[in-house]
């Protein structure tokens, strides 16, 4: 099936229906789709054509629905650029991905300048205050002066859908390629898992749609459901517009929970709210317990890379309720999904033994952009090889252990850092860790531990010390530093090269 068609059906089927809201602006979803096709043939009449690649430096708005179709119902290739990272990274994604084309919100006028100072773009739009010059054009003016007949393009499935630049933590970003296949075959994972999704039904976006929150919104337009979209997170406004338009759906990611948990929310007025999805990074079990306690049964954790976007595993709400371990899992492999834990030789590992994470689905990634030698090196007989070392249960159920290129190894025993993590987690006054190796002269490395506190408590490097000797033995940390908060780069990861700047640390030898 092809992508027009299951737009042009939710359009005839919805039409009257809101689509998109965003502050005080909502949109139906036949205004998104002419607004949409205004948009293809604008950059069109620029020279734009199918397989351009163009980029959108946009905050979370609700322009950002419409310009998603807009560019995939004609061909062009969209290339999101994280509105947190420095220009210099927007520059290297923008000369990567050679992009005919810039969309910007105003409020980002200084980062576009710098990209068009060092990047020659031919066509650029700017959203918000009129700047036309003649180089920089008004968006909705252009928009305005433009056909709303459909685009001429009707693209293949297999026909390259986005550019899904990664964080580039082992160098410079690089550009997943993600087909109308695989983008579709997301949303019918995420319908397939988190539904029934009904005409009607609301889901609140908090992340930026430039990277996980944007694959919400085009199965959530398919259904003729309506996507709130949160400008700015804030844990009290995030509650306060879910009860206020009485969502079923709540996506945050496990940072936005904690602190939800910081400030005391609870939500026992919101009667329509069936599901919260949380992902993108290890939830410690303890302060889920917490959460569930505040929440109920309403969690879901996916887990998933830009490689193999949102859907790997998945841990649903009756996961949640059996409480235990599972609580540290990160879920079984979605139902379209092939998941398998593999050692060096690729031969499957034993239950409970350590191993990668390979993945094997029509949601895969069909490599790098213009880099066929990394596409080699993780794209191999059919499976995407993660690099994430995990152990999996008679049961199918996955435990994440770290990046395999994270193993610490010290004194000729390997320790994953994510078991280490859980223990520290559980820490009274411990809101959230990480946990690396460093060099270490007899042994190789040593664990170094970071850790931020809850509010109001209090807690010395040797008492974390003392507390994780009893249940890790050889694995506990030698080094630990208590830090206001964790860094975390762009992308909302932890960043090591941030954690480890200065550090002075606990030596315990």
């Amino acid at each position: 099936m092809y992508y027009r068609h299951f737009i042009e059906r939710a359009v005839r089927m919805h039409g009257d229906r809101v689509a998109v809201v965003c502050g005080d602006t909502a949109r139906t979803f036949a205004d998104v789709h002419e607004r949409a096709k205004r948009l293809a043939n604008a950059l069109a009449a620029r020279g734009c054509r199918p397989g351009d690649r163009v980029a959108v430096l946009l905050h979370n708005c609700p322009e950002y629905l419409e310009l998603d179709l807009g560019l995939a119902l004609a061909g062009y290739v969209r290339v999101s650029l994280n509105t947190r990272a420095p220009a210099r990274q927007q520059v290297d994604v923008l000369t990567d991905s050679g992009a005919k084309a810039l969309i910007y919100a105003d409020r980002f006028a200084s980062a576009a300048e710098e990209i068009l100072r060092s990047v020659d773009v031919p066509t650029v739009l700017c959203l918000g205050e009129d700047t036309s010059t003649g180089e920089i054009l008004d968006y909705d003016a252009a928009l305005a002066a433009a056909h709303d007949t459909p685009p001429p393009a009707d693209p293949e499935p297999g026909a390259l859908y986005c550019l899904f630049y990664t964080s580039g933590t082992t160098g410079r970003p690089k550009g997943v390629m993600l087909t109308y296949a695989a983008y579709l075959a997301v949303a019918h994972n995420l319908l397939l898992e988190f539904g029934p999704v009904h005409a009607g039904d609301k889901i609140v976006l908090t992340q930026p749609l430039s990277h996980g929150g944007g694959f919400f919104l085009l199965p959530w337009f398919l259904s003729g459901a309506t996507c709130v979209v949160m400008e700015r997170f804030d844990p009290i406004g995030c509650i306060e517009l879910t009860e206020r338009h009485g969502a079923q759906t709540l996506k945050v990611v496990p940072t936005m929970l904690l602190q939800m948990l910081s400030a005391g929310v609870t939500a026992p007025d919101l009667p329509a709210l069936r599901r919260i999805v949380y992902g993108a990074s290890p939830m410690p079990a303890s302060r889920l317990g917490e959460l569930i306690d505040a929440f109920g049964d309403v969690f879901v954790q996916l887990y998933g890379q830009a490689e193999a976007p949102m859907s790997i595993t998945v841990l649903d709400e009756r996961d949640h309720a059996a409480g235990g371990r599972l609580l540290s899992s990160a879920g079984r492999p979605w139902r379209g999904v092939e998941v398998r834990v593999v050692d060096a030789d690729g031969q499957d590992v034993r239950p409970g033994e350590p191993g990668e994470v390979i993945v094997r689905g029509p949601h895969l990634m069909t490599g790098y952009w213009e880099r066929p030698e990394q596409t080699a090196q993780v794209l191999r007989d059919g499976y995407v090889h993660t690099r994430d070392l995990a152990e999996q249960d008679d049961r199918g159920y996955l435990y994440l252990l770290g990046r395999t290129d994270e193993m610490i190894i010290s004194g000729g025993f390997n320790i994953a850092p994510r078991v280490v993590e859980d223990v520290l987690n559980r820490h009274p006054a411990i809101l959230e860790s990480a946990v690396v190796g460093v060099p270490h002269d007899t042994l190789g490395q040593e664990v170094a531990a970071f850790v931020s506190l809850r509010p109001g408590r209090d807690a010395t490097a040797d008492e974390i010390i003392s507390y994780a000797r009893a249940e890790l033995g050889y694995q506990r940390p030698r080094r630990v530093e208590v830090r206001q908060g964790l860094p975390r780069n762009a992308y909302g990861k932890i960043s090591t090269p941030d954690l480890l700047a200065g550090l002075k640390g606990v030596d315990t030898r």
